[in-house]
């Protein structure tokens, strides 16, 4: 590619490197940055005595930017429900949109390798598993140059497909346990009620079904036993203090009913002592979440992360859980 001041008859299909404006019959007329040359320009230009242009041009091996970066889109996206769709092409940029609430997938060692490719594309995006709303911009690609050579585009494209998508989130019967003892705060029971279906419907659930008990192992288990027997999909439980202990109230309450603990513990701050456990129930999985006291704020922390994507029907392991350490100082 060519770059630099040429004689303005000679820039025809040049790529203009900055915006400029001339004069037509008294008014001015602006032409943006990347405008390509056309006739008209460089006869209007040449009326307003404007003998020298800086602008790019392609040679034979080369595409222009925006159909670099529209070719890369159109792939990157995943084939089948992807709920993101296209936004316009503008100076060499395309945005990806969300079409729904949900949290962005991808694999950060794809996104990596495909701008490992070349300089001249820089693909960027939220973070993987990020909480995105709908016509949110979750990834914009962008050329660096007015001109990508064609192998390093078909390189990219050939790596690209199916790297982003938005999952949505699904309608779930959520259930709402707090234990209580003769110290318990009306009020804190109150708030926490409003602050879980604030938490819920941010993703899409406007109905909760709460339930109270006393914090000992036989009246959690009745309360989870009935929730479990009304179809709950995710049970969230709050105990009068936070689990600290894989043998403390609530994981053993958990145990009773023949669940299995998952995880106690997470690598982020504030949600550290969160517990995800499992029950497997009229052939379904259901979900517990121990909730950590920081969940009775409404600032985001880590049980959110793991909240999103159970709302999302994703599976968690405890390796998602630890890579969740990286960034996960909130």
């Amino acid at each position: 590619m060519f770059f630099g001041e040429v004689r303005t008859e000679l820039s025809l299909n040049g790529i203009l490197s900055s915006s400029v404006e001339i004069i037509k019959d008294k008014h001015k007329i602006k032409f943006s940055k990347g405008t390509v040359i056309d006739k008209n320009l460089v006869e209007l230009l040449l009326m307003n005595n404007v003998k020298y242009i800086t602008c790019a041009m392609l040679d034979d091996d080369e595409i222009d930017e925006n159909t670099a970066v529209y070719e890369i889109s159109k792939k990157i996206i995943n084939s089948k429900n992807s709920y993101i769709k296209i936004q316009d092409t503008k100076r060499g940029r395309c945005n990806l949109i969300s079409n729904v609430n949900g949290i962005i997938s991808f694999l950060p060692n794809q996104l990596f390798s495909i701008n490992s490719i070349t300089h001249d594309i820089g693909i960027s995006s939220l973070k993987a598993f990020s909480k995105v709303k709908k016509n949110q911009v979750v990834a914009s690609i962008k050329a660096i140059p007015f001109g990508i050579k064609r192998k390093y585009l078909q390189n990219i494209i050939n790596i690209s497909p199916d790297c982003f998508k938005v999952l949505p989130f699904q309608k779930k019967n959520v259930h709402l346990i707090q234990t209580t003892n003769q110290n318990t705060s009306k009020k804190i029971l109150e708030k926490t009620l409003e602050v879980t279906k604030d938490r819920l419907s941010s993703c899409g659930i406007n109905q909760i079904v709460e339930k109270k008990c006393f914090h000992e192992i036989q009246s959690i288990s009745l309360q989870l036993n009935k929730s479990i027997n009304e179809n709950a999909d995710i049970i969230l439980i709050f105990g009068i203090s936070a689990i600290c202990d894989i043998n403390d109230v609530i994981p053993r309450a958990i145990k009773e009913i023949n669940g299995e603990i998952l995880r106690l513990g997470m690598p982020v701050e504030p949600g550290n002592l969160m517990l995800l456990a499992e029950i497997k129930f009229s052939k379904k999985n259901i979900s517990i979440i121990g909730m950590p006291a920081c969940a009775r704020s409404k600032k985001e922390n880590g049980v959110d992360w793991v909240l999103w994507r159970k709302l999302c029907d994703l599976k968690i392991s405890s390796d998602d859980i630890n890579h969740m350490g990286n960034g996960g100082l909130l």
